[in-house]
């Protein structure tokens, strides 16, 4: 607490369930003056230490193609305790690193709360789920490359009313280029190579390796650790600028360098 009172950093203090001591976590610039200093400090006192990049709306716009990032998460998968071997939605390809095609559809516990959000994933996942108005919007640019699926309530199996699943169906070819300090792993059983979260600067991938007229693509390249795996979402500018426009919440993006 001392070091962020000293430099002035605003940050948020959380009291332990003991009461003996807080977690104090804040965010600082790396063109912060005051980063060189904090960055030692952490370094020599083991703090925890998580590097994101954010971009602003001007360089949204003008990329060609961005990365999707759900924001807004409601829940787990069902059915929960099942998950990630043994469910109805997934087709396993590998079920040492849990890489996967969906079947069918993707099962909530009740209704989502979205609030004001427009766009929401599950925990554990990374599916996109939209509102009824973000499917007429698509409708109405005639955006390509998606479908719309119905998620069921578990229980009953009711399709929802609130929202439905963005699927995307198309991958990529191979050519997201990938740092070499970024971290990896290989599946003994599969082979794949299963990348860290990219979480730094703007992902660059082969333009060879999209495919042409379509909004919406999934990255051939496999993300996550554990039992965590994932394609990346990427979508064209048009899109990322429609939601920018109609002010949808519940997302993000990072640029994508194509090259």
């Amino acid at each position: 607490m001392s070091v962020v009172t000293k430099f002035n950093i605003d940050h948020t203090a959380i009291a332990s369930p003991s009461g003996g001591s807080q977690l104090v976590t804040f965010v600082i610039e790396e063109t912060n003056d005051r980063w060189p200093v904090i960055s030692r400090l952490v370094s020599i006192r083991g703090a925890v230490d998580l590097a994101e990049t954010f971009f602003s709306d001007e360089e949204i716009r003008t990329a060609e193609w961005l990365r999707l990032i759900s924001t807004f998460e409601q829940g787990y998968p069902q059915p929960k305790m099942d998950w990630p071997l043994k469910q109805s939605s997934r087709e396993l390809l590998c079920a040492k690193c849990v890489t996967y095609k969906q079947i069918a559809p993707m099962r909530v516990a009740k209704e989502p709360h979205m609030g004001k959000k427009s766009f929401m994933s599950l925990i554990w996942e990374n599916e996109i789920f939209c509102t009824p108005e973000v499917f007429r919007g698509l409708e109405e640019i005639q955006a390509k490359g998606y479908e719309e699926w119905d998620v069921l309530i578990h229980k009953t199996g009711q399709i929802s009313e609130k929202v439905r699943q963005l699927f995307i169906p198309a991958i990529a070819g191979l050519g997201v280029l990938v740092e070499d300090d970024l971290n990896r792993t290989t599946c003994p059983t599969c082979g794949t190579t299963k990348y860290y979260p990219h979480v730094k600067g703007a992902m660059r991938i082969k333009r060879e390796a999209l495919i042409p007229d379509t909004d919406f693509l999934l990255t051939n390249e496999w993300f996550g650790h554990g039992l965590l795996a994932w394609r990346e979402i990427l979508i064209s500018s048009r899109i990322a600028k429609l939601i920018l426009d109609k002010k949808w919440s519940g997302v993000r993006f990072k640029v994508v360098d194509v090259v």
